[in-house]
């Protein structure tokens, strides 16, 4: 298994690009049935390829089943999916700046595309496809990275001309994601320069919901990475420290969004072909 985690973006990348994964496996001797990757929602948006082997997403509640394409932009999940790894299983995954989506995809709401993956060479310029074909065809991984990096580095080049500089209502979506303690709307909407409903809209607009629903999924996204790197904490600390008020506080968001209990999600997550590796 190759796996790098959290690759660093080029610097003049990184106001747009938190960081990139790469995750390499052969699967080919692992029956149809163990490669379920669970992934409940996070409070990141994404692109992501698959070079090598297809790649199914489950939905988790009702079974339905959809074949992803070789790259696919991910909005804002509000329910969890589980992703069925292929033989040769490779992904690389480009997590940007909450909200940044909006930005890229030239002011497309994220409503557009919540809660389904859409293929990227659909809403991208031909140069994505000419992307998935080098990926296809590229044998090292550093250079992969190297490949994402170029075609991004002329895109927001392009972009750059236009409107990208951090707006009030981008910190705000940062600092719901990076915040553990409870952010009152009024104070929200004071430093996006909105109004409250304004400030809703403009959540709309980005994220597909409202800033209520995704602090409580930056929340759960927080605690379910936190129990992933450091293990060895039990469920309450990990409550206390992501903000919730007790564990079952926290348990009705794991209801909710993993849609199974924390201690399943973790059996789950850690019996996946990835051995538990978390894909942001």
């Amino acid at each position: 298994m190759i796996f790098f985690p959290h690759i660093q973006p080029h610097p003049s990348l990184r106001p747009y690009v938190r960081h990139y994964l790469l995750l390499h496996i052969p699967l080919d001797d692992i029956s149809f049935e163990q490669r379920i990757k669970p992934i409940p929602p996070d409070a990141d948006q994404s692109l992501f390829f698959y070079p090598r082997s297809v790649a199914k997403t489950v939905v988790n509640r009702n079974g339905e089943t959809r074949t992803n394409p070789s790259s696919i932009f991910v909005g804002q999940q509000t329910s969890r999916i589980n992703i069925l790894l292929g033989e040769d299983h490779l992904i690389i995954q480009v997590c940007f700046r909450p909200g940044f989506l909006y930005q890229l995809l030239g002011g497309m709401p994220a409503t557009e595309f919540q809660g389904k993956e859409v293929d990227a060479e659909y809403l991208m310029d031909a140069g994505i496809a000419e992307l998935n074909n080098q990926l296809r065809e590229e044998t090292d991984h550093r250079r992969m990275i190297s490949h994402i990096e170029a075609y991004l580095l002329k895109k927001m080049d392009s972009l750059a001309r236009r409107t990208l500089p951090l707006q009030p209502i981008d910190k705000v979506i940062l600092a719901i994601k990076d915040t553990n303690g409870p952010l009152s709307l009024d104070w929200l909407a004071d430093q996006a320069c909105l109004s409250s409903r304004q400030l809703e809209r403009k959540f709309q607009e980005r994220l597909g919901m409202s800033p209520k629903f995704y602090a409580r999924i930056a929340r759960f996204d927080r605690a379910f990475k936190l129990k992933l790197q450091q293990p060895q904490l039990d469920w309450l600390d990990v409550a206390y420290a992501c903000g919730y008020f007790d564990y079952s506080h926290l348990m009705r968001d794991f209801r909710q969004f993993a849609e199974v209990s924390p201690t399943m999600l973790m059996t789950q997550d850690t019996a996946s072909p990835d051995r538990g590796q978390s894909l942001a």
